[in-house]
């Protein structure tokens, strides 16, 4: 028998075995490897997106922190000696955050549409009777105000607000053509942790008393003649009013009595609108008055519905 055939040799089996175990073990330990490999793999980006879902939910909780901490109020206030109405802006600032260059955004409308701009004094600007006119007319406010489509006057002023700290601003507003005016205010301010642009946003609005002055005379001789005197509107109902309210509205001192001939006087600077008073109630809680007015007075004359309706406030009728 012939020895030169090795292949087929014992030994010879045991070695091509041997390899092909070798390799179906090293194959195996690449696919265990590349297994966990993949398994780590997928971990590692769920843990980066679980992060990064958390700080995105942290961020936006903070923001949202933010956001409820900043308190805006508006206080509107007519000072009669200089013939203004200057508006009182609040900003304070409860969250542990301070807020940088801060933005306070001021936008104003009328009631009633109107061609003429609103004129806007901006307290602290300046000289005293330096005067900014605004006649940039928004057509799309913030996204707090979205449902709205009439047009603003707007002005803004940049703040810095420290961490429970308030920032004031005073606007002193005229007006070309009287009437009751719708204000928006809101406050801008950059995001600490996305850098998003934020607001926080108010509505408010500004009555016609609180655009005229408001004083009061015991008689006509006491009133300062205005464009040619007082004069009764006979087309003008009398009204109903509440006499407290007329005290506090039109400064009537306490010791000073409220009796027919008094008059409720309402003043631009060139003309002049009066409740003269006919009646006392029995309860002397309520007071009926006549209206009276300066020559003619076609802006004053134009409000006279949304005066009424501003002094007889639920409480008081049209006669």
């Amino acid at each position: 028998m012939s020895n030169s055939s090795k292949d087929s040799s014992p030994e010879a089996g045991g070695r091509a075995h041997e390899a092909s175990d070798i390799v179906q073990g090293l194959s195996s330990t690449a696919q265990t490897i590349g297994s966990s490999l993949q398994a780590m793999q997928q971990a590692l980006v769920g843990n980066m997106q679980q992060a990064a879902q958390m700080t995105l939910s942290m961020n936006q909780m903070m923001e949202e922190l933010v956001k409820r901490s900043v308190q805006l109020r508006v206080f509107a206030e007519r000072a009669a000696a200089a013939r203004t109405t200057t508006l009182r802006v609040t900003v304070h600032n409860r969250s542990p955050i301070p807020l940088q260059q801060a933005r306070i955004k001021l936008w104003f409308g009328a009631r009633q549409p109107r061609d003429q701009p609103i004129r806007l004094k901006v307290g602290g600007a300046g000289a005293p009777d330096d005067v900014l006119v605004f006649e940039h007319i928004v057509k799309q406010l913030p996204a707090e105000f979205a449902d709205e489509d009439a047009p603003f006057t707007a002005t803004e002023q940049a703040v810095n607000i420290g961490s429970g700290a308030s920032a004031e601003a005073s606007v002193a507003v005229e007006v070309g053509t009287l009437g009751q005016l719708n204000g928006r205010i809101a406050v801008e301010f950059v995001s600490p942790g996305t850098g998003q642009l934020l607001a926080v946003g108010h509505r408010f609005g500004i009555h016609l008393l609180q655009l005229l002055d408001c004083s009061f005379a015991h008689d006509q001789a006491a009133v300062q003649p205005a464009n040619g005197g007082l004069h009764p509107l006979p087309d003008a109902q009398p009204i109903e009013v509440d006499i407290g309210r007329v005290r506090t509205q039109f400064s009537v001192p306490p010791a000073q009595g409220i009796s027919p001939g008094c008059l409720l006087v309402l003043s631009t600077k060139s003309n002049q609108l009066a409740l003269q008073i006919i009646s006392i109630a029995d309860d002397a809680q309520t007071a009926t008055c006549k209206w009276m007015a300066s020559g003619p007075a076609p802006d004053l004359l134009a409000v006279l519905p949304q005066l009424t309706e501003e002094l007889c406030a639920q409480t008081c009728v049209s006669k």
